[in-house]
């Protein structure tokens, strides 16, 4: 009975270890699921924020390289632009170029843009837009001809509005909303995808004013399969949400066929630019490599067997001897289960074990290390794997035989490529005590980690391609102390110094030792972090001690929490560009020097002009009212004595006289009209064309004559100078119309942009000649015969003077019997100005 008793005991004591130690180890596994979980997501959330930082650094430096460029067409953009085509950007659709323009300026831009080189382009405004965001310049990225995507107007999308709004507004990179491109709206429903738009302004240089906005638009179901193609590998399910409308939308999905929703799940944020996306990832424990295992059920057996091995010996030992061969086969099974158990752990392990016979054949395989070689790998011949697994070293293309390394070596490692991947192998012999040695192979998979080099590799070599590709520019990065940590061919080309020279030391050492000594480097770097850019003109220094003058930019780089990471420098030496200003400024304070002496002697030759014709004109006049005179009193006193022809001699006589009076009371008005003052007050144009149409009725008689006048607005002048301009041209208009019936005249006007009055005076008369359009505004210039058409040749080229004198412009259009018409412009009636004087009543 008390043997029975502590066998019980025994039992029920094995049997509660047990029971506790499965639950243990059942614990233990579903922390290993859920760790094993959080190493998956953790991977998938680095691969989406590495990848999108890409963009956002891609974005950024092709920002700062169009800043950099004096003028921006599509040739330089294409340029700048280039190294991205050869970079891995899954689900970039393409690198753009997008400028604001207001709706009044959009047919003007698209001249100035296709002047650029921008040919063909066709700016679409959006409807009922003030401010319109187009599509300019384009780079596809996805092998695709430009599609119609350039010349749209990105206020249709409200999504990639605010995102330049918010771009224009920080000057950091801006990410937009998801939505569906406008160049993707017409496609079917099935194959449109959620995008976003990545922004970053461009500035220029010299002003700061805004340039525009490089434009990177992403595909992000495309953008999410190819970025999650490792991380998601192990993961039933996996979402990609941006915020809108303070609830997350899904903006990409990857979910394996037939999975349930998971008994783990894990959702993690990831920050982007100026945004944060979730990552929601789902999975079963026993999908996880590493996290499913049988310790729970080995434990609890194990416990199970080792209780009733205990209770057995108790047993034997209790009982008699007779017991023990039972007990030594008790322990033999037990050392079977543990070797079970072992392999059961070996089984579970994240990385591949194989073990080999002395002739290199595997003998034993875990799973890892079947998935990572193949699951028939210890089936076949040692020889046969260089071919059928693709082995070879990492970076090279020859066949590597594996077997040969472990018959070779007591320990070894080598980093092998294959089936495609890059496993670290390390290798350690084993000695057997019942046959030769073998070898044991632990096979860890890095692929993920070299990947992820390859990529800051490929960042570090379009880093340096832009640095190196801008020829007239030395472009190199600052620390936040300034010192120098990186250095482009055209910085070295530029300055002299190497770049072992130069890399960790202060960018001061270019400046004079005068600036140097002032704290000039120190205070640009202040202002450039604080201002976000500085422009720096100014001597430099270089290697050999040689000078010259630079104009360069630099600009701040930012981290996401606005803190000051570095700076990228542009230099470009402009020293011809100085030389050639100073000599301009010295030409032009020659040329001002010579411009104020020709103009006195202008002054002075032109007063002497004047003064010459008034007193020419002036002398002139006795004698031709002599001549006029004794030809009347001639007429008078002897008229009877003379002949027919000898009367019409004398009235030819007196004709000439008077002609020759008018020609100088012309001269002295056009003379006068140099020296006089012009008065600004309201003049009602209409009343000065109806005044001279009733004082031109003489001239006009019983003619059939219709005069049409629009409505004339008021101008600011001379009333009577005006009134002169007025009764010429309405004059003219009359005398040469004689020979039209019914003549028509016509009085109009029209406004400019500029706010001057357009006036014009319309006839369907003779009209001229337009070859001769350069003498009807000369003095004594006439276009048609005195025995035609009376007139002194001088009413125009006064007309022309009084316009001139009032700011305006006057000039006509004609053709040979098909009339004329004269335009003439006014300043327009400002109603701030007093008005002293009201015309034309």
């Amino acid at each position: 009975m008390g043997v029975r008793l502590q066998v019980f005991g025994v039992v029920l004591l094995g049997l509660l270890v047990s029971g506790g130690a499965g639950l243990l180890m059942r614990r233990v596994e579903l922390d290993n699921a859920g760790q094993a979980l959080d190493r998956r997501v953790a991977a998938a959330q680095e691969s989406v924020a590495s990848t999108a930082q890409r963009y956002v650094d891609a974005v950024q430096l092709i920002a700062g390289s169009l800043e950099a460029l004096p003028e921006i067409d599509a040739a330089s953009f294409a340029t700048a632009t280039a190294p991205l085509g050869r970079l891995w950007l899954p689900g970039a659709a393409s690198i753009d170029f997008v400028v604001a323009v207001p709706d009044p300026s959009v047919a003007a831009a698209q001249a100035d843009w296709r002047a650029r080189g921008a040919t063909g382009l066709t700016l679409r405004p959006g409807a009922g837009d003030t401010r319109h965001y187009f599509t300019v310049l384009q780079r596809p990225l996805t092998g695709d001809a430009v599609d119609d995507a350039v010349g749209q107007d990105l206020t249709s999308a409200p999504a990639a509005t605010a995102a330049l709004e918010r771009a224009q507004r920080v000057g950091l990179p801006a990410i937009s909303d998801p939505y569906v491109l406008l160049r993707d709206a017409g496609l079917p429903a099935q194959r449109q995808q959620q995008a976003v738009v990545l922004l970053q302004r461009v500035l220029a240089r010299d002003t700061g004013e805004l340039r525009g906005f490089v434009e990177m638009a992403v595909r992000m179901q495309d953008f999410f399969t190819d970025t999650m193609l490792q991380p998601s590998r192990e993961l039933q399910h996996v979402t990609l949400s941006a915020v809108e409308d303070n609830a997350w939308r899904p903006m990409a999905r990857l979910e394996r066929r037939g999975a349930g929703p998971g008994d783990l799940r894990r959702t993690v944020l990831v920050q982007v630019a100026d945004q944060q996306w979730q990552l929601a990832a789902g999975t079963d424990g026993t999908a996880l490599i590493g996290a499913d295992g049988h310790l729970d059920e080995g434990m609890l057996f194990g416990g199970l067997a080792l209780t009733l091995v205990t209770a057995l010996l108790v047993y034997t030992l209790a009982t008699s001897r007779r017991r023990a061969e039972d007990r030594v086969a008790q322990a033999t099974a037990d050392l079977r289960r543990q070797a079970t158990l072992l392999s059961a752990v070996m089984n579970t392990i994240g990385d591949g074990v194989v073990v080999f016979d002395a002739g290199g054949a595997a003998m034993w395989v875990n799973p890892t290390a079947r998935e990572l070689l193949g699951p028939d790998i210890d089936r076949h011949p040692p020889g046969w794997w260089p071919q059928l697994l693709e082995v070879h070293e990492a970076g090279g293309t020859t066949p590597f035989p594996l077997y040969d390394l472990v018959r070779r070596h007591q320990e070894a490692q080598a980093e092998l490529g294959v089936r495609g991947r890059r496993l670290d192998v390390r290798l350690r012999n084993l000695a057997r005590h019942d046959g030769p040695d073998g070898a044991v192979a632990v096979l860890r998979d890095i692929t993920e980690l070299h990947d992820a080099d390859e990529k800051v590799r490929a960042s570090e070599e379009l880093l340096q391609l832009l640095l190196d590709g801008a020829r007239d520019y030395a472009i190199y990065m600052l620390d936040r102390q300034g010192l120098i940590v990186s250095w482009s061919a055209n910085a070295e080309r530029l300055k002299g110094y190497r770049a072992e020279e130069v890399i960790g030391h202060s960018y001061a050492k270019f400046f004079t030792a005068e600036d140097a000594a002032a704290g000039l480097p120190q205070r640009i770097l202040a202002e450039a972090a604080q201002r976000g850019r500085v422009e720096i003109d100014g001597p430099r220094v270089r290697r050999d001690d040689s000078r010259f003058w630079a104009h360069g930019l630099l600009t701040a780089v930012r981290n996401p929490d606005g803190s000051v990471r570095g700076f990228v420098k542009v230099s470009q030496d402009v020293s011809d560009r100085k030389a050639a200003e100073l000599a301009v400024e010295q030409l032009n304070a020659e040329l001002e020097l010579r411009v104020a002496e020709r103009t006195a002697d202008l002054r002075e030759a032109n007063a002497e002009l004047e003064s010459f014709s008034y007193s020419v004109s002036h002398d002139l006049r006795a004698p031709l009212r002599a001549v006029d005179g004794f030809a009347k009193m001639l007429a008078l006193d002897h008229g009877d004595a003379l002949d027919e022809q000898g009367r019409r001699y004398l009235g030819r006589i007196r004709a000439g006289a008077q002609h020759m009076g008018d020609l100088i009371d012309g001269l002295l008005a056009f003379s006068r009209l140099q020296r006089q003052e012009l008065a600004s007050l309201r003049v009602h144009v209409d009343q000065l064309v109806a005044d001279v149409w009733d004082e031109l009725s003489v001239d006009r008689g019983t003619r059939d004559i219709v005069l049409t006048v629009g409505d004339l607005p008021d101008a600011q002048g001379d009333p009577r100078l005006i009134r002169h301009v007025v009764a010429n041209l309405v004059g003219n208009a009359v005398k040469y119309t004689r020979d039209v019936s019914p003549a028509r005249i016509e009085v109009g006007h029209r406004v400019t942009a500029g706010g001057e009055a357009t006036y014009f005076v319309k006839d369907n008369g003779a009209g001229f000649d337009m070859r001769y359009a350069d003498k009807l505004f000369k003095v004594f210039q006439r276009l048609h015969r005195a025995e035609d058409y009376e007139g002194t040749g001088i009413g125009l080229a006064l007309t022309h003077r009084i316009v001139q004198r009032h700011g305006g412009q006057i000039w006509a259009d004609a053709a040979p019997g098909e009339g004329a018409t004269f335009y003439f412009t006014l300043p327009a009636f400002e109603h701030t100005v007093p008005t002293l004087l009201e015309v034309g009543g």
